[in-house]
């Protein structure tokens, strides 16, 4: 007698979907299913609708048309894109969501559950401080121990690696691995992607029912997404060829039996219409970025010679006329202060900074305090009129923004109404209008796209001057820099170099490793005093580990002997 193996129902599914705002459609006729342990990176281009999606899911917006239905008893719980900030402290943001889940904070299972996350979350010393004290990763921290406490079926992520050092992107890259609960993430890193899903949902017009479902990694979707366009471009070469072939039947004024004409013309003009649809699909949007260097730039911009600061230690830097280097390092530790102090807005304690005469900078902030949200998107750039001048050429401002992907109707409006994708491009394209013998970027990849970040990448390939990086996009930095400067590598704050970002990662993991290596000898070695001075009762012989110290321990040595690969011990 045969067995059939029964496969769980989806954890939900959406049917027939359809979200706009305004006269715009995010998507349409969008149909899918979230498996039962997924772990799905949801992809698309800026405007596709990916946050609106999340949170339809998350019950928290409606669909115009079409049903999400969860399945009976299902819990998800978002974690938002934006960190959570306020006056109440961590335990009580905690105690809210577990309010909101309709659960009782006070209640036995849940509050030794909330002890148990807040301890593996290494939140136990900060629970009565407010959250808005904490730095980006640690709010981070909190809104996932709130997500845990409700014991979510489903966890939603909103580009969880915003505000993010690297540090707390690795910590939160070895979190999602050890747990086992499905989660949908949208994200833009794509090596937390790699790192962190088994399969891509891809939000695209282009795609059946709207979606490209990939199982696999994050690689896999990249082929698949190659092959799929080519496909679609193969197809719309094909009918083309065969309308022009009816056209020119058709031009001739064959002769034939004027029943047998009219049902080719018909079929030509159905065809006209199939080829039109898939001009439509196969248009894909290129995004023009060239950035110019002012003529004529000294060999050497910028030196920095025993340079001393609070923050820094014995710095010596030369940044020649092609330097491309990258700064890495923990939120708050001095990357933004080492900027200010090499374009001489900020003093040392002692050392010098000497700077080329003439010496040209354009500087993309992360905060895009440039951008004045009242005015236009078009005024943002021309200042007034409706033209730029761009390589020595006088542009219409529309046809400017339309390189960077601006719909003309978009030039009118407020630039406080841009998504934060779009705020990026229209500060590169502010940015583009002068030349600078020096590019500053300060996470110019925060909310972009995978498109646009190929072609910032392919643009600043090309560009002949130098470039000084900060960015949290592990995948851009490796691209763009060709030496990376790192901070808090060394106890006397000396800045460490290193060639690449896996150079970097790898010394931080055997770091991090000697480091759990020492705190667990130590705490061994209390343990032992406190046996032999019979002080000891609940814990007599035992070493306690927290949760991540754990976790690193098992995962360390694999870890390091992958990415160092083969001919290394």
């Amino acid at each position: 007698m045969s067995t059939v193996t029964k496969t769980a129902p989806p954890l939900l599914t959406g049917q027939r979907l359809e979200k706009s705002f305004a006269s715009r459609v995010l998507f349409r006729d969008l149909s899918f299913g979230v498996p039962e342990g997924a772990r799905i990176g949801l992809v698309g281009a800026n405007g596709a609708g990916k946050s609106t999606l999340l949170k339809m899911l998350a019950g928290a917006v409606r669909p115009d048309h079409g049903e999400v239905t969860l399945r009976r008893g299902l819990k998800t719980f978002l974690v938002a894109q934006d960190l959570v900030d306020g006056p109440e402290t961590v335990s009580q943001f905690i105690d809210a969501a577990v309010r909101e889940a309709g659960l009782d904070p006070f209640a036995q299972t849940v509050a030794r559950r909330v002890d148990r996350i807040s301890s593996e979350m290494q939140l136990s010393d900060v629970l009565e401080r407010p959250v808005a004290e904490l730095s980006g990763g640690w709010r981070r921290r909190v809104q996932l121990a709130a997500a845990l406490a409700t014991e979510p079926d489903l966890l939603l992520l909103d580009e969880p690696t915003n505000h993010l050092d690297t540090e707390s992107i690795l910590w939160l890259e070895d979190f999602l691995r050890s747990r086992s609960m499905a989660y949908v993430l949208v994200s833009h890193d794509r090596l937390f992607l790699s790192r962190t899903v088994d399969s891509i949902y891809e939000l695209d017009h282009r795609h059946p029912n709207g979606i490209l479902a990939v199982n696999g990694s994050f690689e896999s979707y990249l082929e698949r997404k190659a092959d799929l366009l080519a496909g679609l471009s193969e197809r719309e070469k094909r009918l083309s060829n065969r309308l022009r072939r009816e056209t020119e039947w058709l031009s001739r004024g064959a002769k034939a039996r004027q029943t047998k004409q009219r049902a080719r013309i018909d079929e030509a003009d159905v065809l006209a219409g199939e080829v039109a649809k898939m001009k439509t699909l196969n248009a894909k949007r290129r995004l023009e970025i060239a950035f110019e260097r002012t003529e004529r730039a000294p060999e050497k911009l910028i030196e920095v010679r025993d340079g001393q600061h609070a923050l820094f230690a014995n710095l010596n830097l030369i940044i020649n006329s092609r330097s491309r280097i990258g700064l890495l390092g923990a939120n708050g530790c001095g990357k933004t202060t080492l900027i200010r102090t090499l374009l001489g807005q900020e003093p040392l304690s002692s050392g010098k900074v000497l700077l080329a005469p003439g010496l040209s900078t354009r500087y993309f902030e992360q905060s895009r305090d440039a951008i004045e949200a009242e005015r236009s998107v078009g005024l943002n750039l021309t200042g007034e009129g409706d033209s730029v001048i761009y390589q020595g050429r006088t542009v219409n401002v529309k046809a400017y923004l339309s390189k960077f992907g601006f719909r003309p109707e978009q030039v009118e409006l407020p630039a406080g109404r841009l998504s934060g994708g779009e705020r990026a491009r229209l500060r590169i394209a502010q940015i583009l209008l002068e030349p600078a013998m020096l590019l500053i970027l300060d996470e110019p990849t925060n909310d972009l796209d995978f498109e646009t970040l190929e072609v910032l990448e392919d643009a600043l390939d090309d560009y002949d001057g130098a470039i000084l990086l900060v960015s949290h996009d592990r995948a851009f930095l490796d691209r763009v820099a060709d030496d990376i400067y790192a901070f808090g590598m060394t106890e006397n704050r000396e800045l460490v170099r290193f060639a690449s970002y896996l150079q970097w990662e790898i010394a931080f993991h055997k770091q991090r490793a000697k480091m759990a290596e020492a705190t667990a000898l130590a705490r061994s070695g209390e343990t032992a005093k406190a046996v032999a001075m019979g002080t000891d009762t609940a814990g007599a012989g035992r070493v306690r580990v927290s949760y991540k110290e754990k976790f690193e321990f098992e995962q360390m040595e694999q870890k390091i002997r992958e990415k160092e690969g083969p001919g290394h011990s």
